[in-house]
């Protein structure tokens, strides 16, 4: 049964006007025509009921007064229907109607709102009705519209949609204003009085302005204002400092004086989500409506932002009455999604499920230029999330025993990072964290050439200011000793108080698999390290295949180690692809089980999902030297000896 009938009555004066042309059949100056223009007046402010259903004054004007393009049916001469773009008043939608209520108890609640929609829902349209609606009815107020483009808020975009209905309440109602300011960002009502010789300033006195950021988030301090857009969150590189800053503008001791809202959407390429996703999952932090994350898999007992998925407010799939067709409109988005799929470009159906996302986690899908399989990445995501995240590995660090022997404990006071992007006051100690131990001979031997391992360093000991992680990853080759292989069996990623506490870890790692470390030579200390406690022999020496004329450095050449350049990066990336998509198996469906479906760090998940050429993408960028570091072992025999090993001090003594 419908949730709602007959719901042109919420939108009588709509109604009218699009019947007679006008709003009223009173008269100018008549007591009648005041009545009815303070009535409505009121409706706007406070809202509307009819027999016990009742809109908030938000959408009353959204609905009544704010004309937008929105597809209408057209019937043909030969009594078919086509669709038309039309600039006619907005329909009723159930969706609308949530939203406009949820804006209405977030600012009840003294709380700001983080929403996450699928494409084309209208918001923009939504937002600068609100913004023309504090214009006219709240005297004194500042509403804002910040973006990180100036092309989000003028043209096409949420500024200059408010300026439309600005300009058609000033032509059709009794609420016109003069303007003391009228510029292409910033409009003010009001007008200059002579007091005594003075020009005052008189009137409503309230103000829209729009303000582009760029790459300066400190433009918004001091903007306090009665209501706040983000504009395109999801465009958005200095949303969360932006937040940061104007939060405190807004609140007056425990009262929030006025309110933020940022929206964005999924699919648009280089699109950067880290900071909208940041306060998405975590609204509570950022003094945000919270909501029972209902969405995504895995995610039960959490909480997360607003979410309008594709199947709310999806034209073609609402009735008369304005209640969307869910069952419908999904079963018809997994038909598309199908589609998509035979598409030539992989990318495509990436694209699709971003912008017509059935979760938040499609949502922010990053749709880059990047080779992995995104879709196939988000999938495992989800399994391992369902499993627990920290569930399928064992955390934990690596000591020396009495006798010298490196062993592996657990430790309930280590946590591996799990989370990508991670806070800068995030505990960034990380874990050891194994997943398969060292395969040993009889002779409890590791074989020689069975393990390697890929580190990307970070450049200095902790820093406020810095977010990079060492990341260090265990790789299994391909071998006849020990199943399964071509896997991840070990990974220690984290940044501890100093480098030498961090590469410590590494060395012992090594030492533990019977391994060369690959790393990225071009910063931390390493090398120095492994001088210090001669351990020069743990390191892997410059890969020979780095010769070949189109990776070939022209400016850097080390001992020890790889230096990153961007052909390696792209070469690189073409190796991670390949494994990703490697075929090891068949479930018991006959669905292919790809190497992908063996990973199970859902740090490094993510990190693929996401990965991009200006990012910060630690966990696959030792990845990718690992990826290096087999293909230079290919022809390397997997040897059932153990590797002789110098011996140290050092390793005498224990640092736990």
């Amino acid at each position: 049964m419908s949730k709602f009938k007959d719901i042109n009555r919420l939108r009588p004066s709509a109604v009218q006007f699009l019947v007679s042309g006008s709003y009223t059949n009173a008269l100018p100056g008549t007591r009648e025509y005041y009545d009815f223009w303070d009535e409505e007046r009121k409706r706007c402010l406070y809202g509307y009921e009819v027999d016990e259903l009742k809109i908030t004054g938000f959408h009353y004007f959204y609905l009544n007064y704010c004309p937008i393009d929105r597809a209408v049916d057209e019937e043909l001469p030969d009594g078919s229907i086509q669709a038309k773009r039309e600039r006619t008043f907005p329909r009723f939608y159930d969706g609308d109607y949530e939203y406009f209520h949820e804006i209405d108890k977030a600012r009840a609640d003294n709380k700001h709102m983080i929403v996450l929609k699928a494409r084309r829902k209208g918001y923009s349209y939504k937002a600068g009705s609100m913004l023309a609606r504090n214009y006219f009815f709240v005297k004194n107020s500042k509403n804002f519209v910040f973006a990180a483009q100036k092309e989000y808020l003028i043209g096409d975009g949420l500024l200059s949609k408010a300026w439309e209905f600005l300009s058609f309440i000033d032509d059709h109602t009794a609420w016109s204003q003069p303007r003391l300011k009228d510029r292409e960002m910033h409009k003010m009502s009001g007008y200059k009085k002579k007091v005594n010789g003075l020009e005052i300033e008189m009137g409503m006195k309230s103000q829209i302005l729009g303000v582009s950021l760029k790459d300066n988030p400190d433009k918004v301090r001091g903007k306090a204002g009665e209501l706040v857009f983000f504009e395109e969150a999801g465009s958005f590189p200095g949303l969360l400092k932006a937040w940061e800053v104007t939060m405190p503008t807004m609140r007056q001791g425990s009262k929030t004086l006025g309110m933020m809202v940022a929206f964005g959407t999924g699919g648009t390429e280089g699109s950067d989500f880290e900071a909208m996703e940041e306060i998405f999952y975590n609204p509570e932090a950022y003094d945000c409506m919270d909501y029972e994350n209902t969405w995504d898999e895995g995610a039960m007992g959490t909480t997360c932002g607003y979410f309008i998925p594709i199947q709310t407010n999806l034209d073609g799939f609402i009735d008369d009455e304005g209640n969307s067709l869910q069952e419908e409109a999904v079963e018809y988005e997994l038909e598309m999604r199908e589609k998509k799929k035979g598409a030539a470009d992989a990318k495509s159906l990436d694209q699709y499920i971003a912008e017509h996302p059935f979760s938040p986690q499609e949502a922010t899908l990053q749709v880059t230029s990047n080779l992995f399989d995104v879709a196939s990445l988000q999938e495992q995501y989800n399994v391992v999330k369902a499993r627990g995240l920290q569930a399928i590995g064992t955390v934990g660090k690596l000591y020396h025993n009495n006798k010298g022997e490196i062993k592996f404990t657990i430790d309930g006071d280590l946590k591996q990072i799990i989370k990508y992007p991670h806070r800068k006051d995030d505990d960034k100690t990380g874990a050891v964290v194994i997943y398969e131990a060292p395969y040993k001979n009889e002779k409890q031997q590791v074989p020689h050439n069975l393990y390697v391992i890929c580190h990307d360093p970070y450049g200095q000991n902790q820093s406020a200011d810095s977010t990079s992680l060492g990341a260090a990853y265990v790789l299994k080759r391909p071998n006849n000793l020990s199943q399964p292989d071509d896997i991840i069996v070990a990974s220690y990623v984290g940044r501890p108080k100093t480098q030498d506490d961090y590469n410590r870890n590494l060395f012992l790692l090594a030492d533990y698999y019977g391994c060369k470390i690959g790393f990225e030579n071009d910063r931390g200390e390493v090398i120095a390290y492994a001088k210090r406690y001669r351990k020069l022999h743990k390191l892997q020496e410059e890969f020979e295949m780095l010769d070949k004329k189109e990776l070939r450095s022209r400016t850097v050449k080390r001992q020890y180690g790889m230096h990153m350049t961007e052909a390696r990066k792209r070469q690189g990336e073409i190796y991670i692809r390949d494994w990703l998509n490697t075929v090891r198996s068949t479930d018991e469906t006959g669905k292919q089980l790809l190497n992908l479906h063996k990973i199970y760090d859902p740090a490094l998940l993510t990190e693929l999902i996401k990965f991009n050429h200006h990012g910060n993408f630690d966990r696959v960028m030792a990845f990718m030297i690992g990826m290096y570091h087999t293909r230079e072992l290919y022809n390397a025999e997997v040897k059932d000896i153990l590797e002789d090993r110098a011996t140290d001090k050092w390793f005498d003594q224990n640092y736990y």
